[in-house]
């Protein structure tokens, strides 16, 4: 099957063209090795040598909370980055595991961290809500995938994540004072190995992937059952932030929102609702009662249309489809959020019980950073290196997490290094400072197929 292994996001966008030093290529011990055409593996705001912000923290294999420092303390550490819905990591962490085996029994650790999803609906997972459902994630990962490798997650605030550069599936190497030895975008048990074995020298016999016996994983597909009919749009759309109002129950269904640029630019536009059950709670739809339901409560001055909604009766008694809807709204003011509430059935798999749920969510006109893209909706595949108009805003974001100033502009002093090295180039107008219209006219000249300056 032929599948997607890149992510067009902000870290691809920064690093290709603003932030990566002018070797080219992974780099391990100051030295490149060769990526494809045109990539630059250098990581936002992180090089060889460095060490991670004092106050990182992740939850640690026994669910508790701690410094992510005091982990790399000691030994050599290995830190790959994943999650059960990017291709690149289905793709890629076998050979990790094999790596895995050979280098465990030296003093060296190896970790995943396990992140925000990367390509939401893949596979069928969808955005955990809570540390809870991330474990959860977890524990599929292990049964699914048979990974020996033990995992750390990422906390709900995303820090280690943002702090990456939202990278879905980077790899590292720290040493026993927890700097950075070697380190990539894209995770790959050959280019590990390479590392591993020079620190440690190369081990007889190395496992083969074969050898692991592990089972085999599709990078992409899908549990829709065609029972409905699904949404589509020309264009890409983008995903908001949605907050749900979480105060004990389960969220066995999940909305997911999107809107398309003109919603996000102007408060005008089409914005897409879509209800996906979640299959870590193992529940379907019963389509014998009541559909799944929503109204909105809008704030004053901004119309939605239809304001309401209703999924459309099956035949079929139950499926796993899920219910989407595309809504009309204009004149929304981002500083007002939508609140959406939703009625639903849960019923578990085995029909033991079903339970009708209602909950809210309170909707921003805000773009998620840590959305991920649904692959053929939010995601269109174009390719490491591409960027497109609709990324300019998340890599804004990402620069402004360098803006210790707060006035939303970059200085020299602010910039990390590797933005240092392009700072004359992007200062259009040489005032010391980088602003977002400079930012996308430089981006605008990468589309056109011309490089920013040295």
């Amino acid at each position: 099957m032929k599948y997607i292994h890149s992510f067009a996001g902000p870290l691809a966008i920064l690093t290709l063209f603003l932030l990566a030093p002018i070797s080219e290529g992974a780099l391990s011990y100051g030295q490149g090795f060769q990526g494809g055409p045109g990539q630059r593996l250098q990581l936002a705001g992180l090089e060889i040598g460095s060490t991670l912000p004092d106050d990182l923290s992740v939850f640690d294999i026994a669910q508790n909370k701690v410094k992510l420092k005091s982990l790399l303390q000691g030994h050599y550490t290995v830190l790959v980055s994943g999650c059960l819905t990017c291709p690149a990591f289905l793709r890629s962490y076998a050979g990790v595991e094999a790596v895995h085996r050979d280098f465990a029994g030296q003093d060296v650790q190896f970790y995943y961290l396990y992140k925000t999803l990367a390509h939401p609906e893949n596979h069928g997972y969808v955005k955990a809500f809570t540390i809870g459902e991330r474990f959860a994630h977890i524990e599929e990962a292990k049964k699914r995938l048979g990974t020996q490798i033990p995992w750390l997650t990422d906390p709900m605030s995303n820090e280690v994540t943002n702090t990456f550069g939202t990278t879905p599936n980077s790899e590292f190497i720290f040493d026993p004072d927890g700097k950075i030895i070697h380190m990539q975008v894209w995770s790959s048990g050959g280019q590990l190995r390479t590392a591993l074995d020079g620190l440690f020298g190369p081990v007889e016999n190395p496992t083969e992937i074969s050898d692991l016996q592990l089972p085999e994983v599709i990078p992409m597909s899908s549990p829709a059952q065609g029972v409905v009919e699904r949404v589509r749009l020309p264009e890409t759309l983008i995903p908001i932030q949605i907050d749900p109002q979480v105060d004990g129950s389960t969220f066995y269904v999940k909305l997911r929102a999107e809107v398309t640029d003109a919603l996000l630019r102007t408060g005008s536009g089409e914005m897409y609702l879509g209800f996906h059950l979640d299959p870590i709670h193992h529940v379907h739809w019963n389509n014998l009662v009541d559909p799944v339901s929503f109204e909105l409560a809008m704030p004053a001055g901004t119309t939605v249309t239809p304001p309401y909604g209703s999924a459309p009766k099956v035949e079929q008694a139950s499926d796993n489809d899920p219910r989407e809807f595309l809504v009309d709204v204009t004149e929304w003011d981002a500083d007002d959020p939508i609140t959406l509430t939703v009625h639903y059935y849960a019923c578990d798999e085995e029909d033991r019980w079903c339970r009708a749920v209602t909950q809210s969510y309170t909707i921003q006109l805000e773009r998620d950073p840590f959305g991920g893209g649904v692959i053929g909706r939010s995601f269109r595949g174009r390719g490491r290196g591409n960027p497109s108009e609709n990324d300019d805003g998340i890599a804004w974001q990402q620069m402004m997490r360098f803006d210790a100033s707060g006035d939303r502009r970059m200085s020299l002093e602010e910039a990390p290094d590797r933005l240092k090295q392009r700072f004359n180039a992007m200062d259009v107008n040489n005032d010391g400072f980088i602003d977002e219209e400079e930012m996308k006219r430089v981006f605008g000249r990468i589309r056109g197929g011309r490089r920013p300056g040295r």
